[in-house]
């Protein structure tokens, strides 16, 4: 039944071909792990379905289930909040890795403690007869082996399962995700978002995962069609679910667009040069045709057979040019939303690079940007935003410490916050407050 190991050869596909084009992406290892981890849950998931398997291979393919099956859901989490947010994750987020290490590590134990013939007699015995046989072997290893790896393993996917539908529901809600505009997308070529591409292909992993909990081993063994059929169905989730992933770096992607995916692979923090290289390679392999559409956008009439490698060389950087300047009022803007909309320059050891983290460019280019934009260096920003800030708040909170106005107001002391308030109003604050309440006076 080799078409039972259909996921696992998907899998191993999708490993090879994300090496060799999705390198340098943010979401790579990500993909990578996943991918590792689902080709070892398939591999034993397919050793389980096969009529007449070696009992041995049971053993070591439900060793592999224990580590690869708790990994799975956390790991597809991590993933959609890595899309969403794009930045790197907390340490408390990798410590879910504990749970199946554990899981593997007490299964290891206790199949050297029972040796391979007991453990493999008593699977036999628990995939025919069920998880009733289990309460013959009270007081044995072998009760010990079915609470840590079967019982215990089926909580635990279980609750993360029902974790992962909760977290789906909260998310779709919170991002108002909607399978109508996947409808139009594939009907109309209309523009959908990323995540709901790849939420909507989660729809064929939750149809798979049913089938999985009402078709028991009896019924793969009776009708080995259906195992097989499990199989496809997976194998085409897996696959429509990492082609989308190769839009990960987009928000929003129309069918047309989809259809060069390869151009829309690419990390945010190299976005600058993926593009110049984009319009490099469109303008030398341009014909005249192609040229003259972009007539009205550059301003000069092109003609290919009389222009001078110096001329084309004036065309791509004024090309990218445009472009960049583009790219330049979409950074200022979302710049000025993190710093005046969710007022991060509250954050006390607030640094450039934050900022460029959080916008997912690189700290001289958010330099310069601050720079032209303000006539300002990014600390005199931060200051003067901080100090206009701790004016609204001194005429808010008259009686409030000094200290606990630096504290709100994003400085690290109160001496700090003293000499820049003075640096930049020509007062204390408490001379500025008097001063203030006599203009209000007048």
């Amino acid at each position: 039944m080799i078409l039972l190991f259909l996921p696992a050869a998907t899998c191993l596909f999708w490993i090879f071909l994300i090496f060799f084009i999705s390198r340098r992406t943010s979401s790579y290892w990500l993909l990578t792990t996943l991918s590792v981890v689902l080709m070892m849950y398939f591999i034993a998931d397919a050793i389980y379905s096969t009529p007449g398997r070696n009992t041995y291979m049971v053993v070591y393919s439900h060793i592999m289930s224990t580590l690869a099956g708790p990994s799975v859901i956390p790991l597809l989490w991590l993933y959609f909040d890595k899309i969403r947010w794009h930045r790197r994750f907390r340490p408390i987020q990798y410590f879910w890795i504990l749970i199946p290490i554990s899981l593997l590590f007490a299964t290891l134990a206790l199949t050297g403690a029972m040796g391979r013939d007991a453990v493999a007699s008593f699977l036999w015995r628990l995939y025919t007869e069920g998880p009733g046989v289990a309460a013959q072997y009270k007081g044995q290893l072998e009760y010990e082996y079915f609470l840590w790896a079967s019982l215990g393993y089926r909580i635990i996917v279980g609750v993360e399962f029902a974790v992962a539908i909760i977290y789906t529901v909260v998310f779709m809600i919170r991002h108002k995700i909607s399978f109508i505009n996947v409808w139009r997308y594939f009907r109309n070529g209309e523009s959908v978002r990323v995540v709901e591409l790849q939420l909507s292909t989660m729809i064929i992993a939750g149809v798979y995962i049913l089938s999985k909990v009402f078709f028991f081993k009896d019924i793969f063994d009776s009708h080995p069609w259906i195992a097989v059929a499990q199989a496809v169905l997976v194998s085409s989730w897996y696959f429509a679910f990492m082609l989308c992933s190769l839009l990960g770096e987009k928000k929003k992607v129309t069918l047309v667009q989809a259809q060069h995916v390869m151009f829309y692979n690419y990390n945010q923090a190299i976005k600058g040069p993926i593009v110049e290289m984009m319009m490099d390679e469109l303008l030398d392999e341009a014909e005249q045709d192609a040229l003259l559409r972009f007539q009205e956008k550059i301003g000069e009439t092109l003609h290919m057979d009389q222009m001078t490698p110096a001329e084309m060389t004036a065309v791509k950087e004024k090309l990218f040019s445009s472009v960049a300047g583009s790219w330049d009022d979409s950074l200022l803007a979302r710049f000025q939303n993190l710093m005046v909309n969710e007022q991060l320059f509250l954050q006390p050891s607030l640094s450039l690079g934050d900022i460029a983290e959080r916008l997912h460019t690189n700290k001289t280019y958010i330099s310069k940007l601050v720079n032209n934009t303000y006539n300002l260096s990014f600390p005199e920003l931060l200051n003067t935003l901080r100090i206009d800030y701790a004016e609204q708040y001194l005429l808010n909170h008259r009686d409030a410490k000094q200290s606990e106005v630096a504290q709100a107001c994003g400085f690290l002391s109160a001496s700090s916050f003293n000499n820049i308030f003075k640096k930049i109003t020509g007062m204390t604050p408490k001379v500025w407050l008097v001063a203030r309440d006599r203009q209000n006076a007048q």
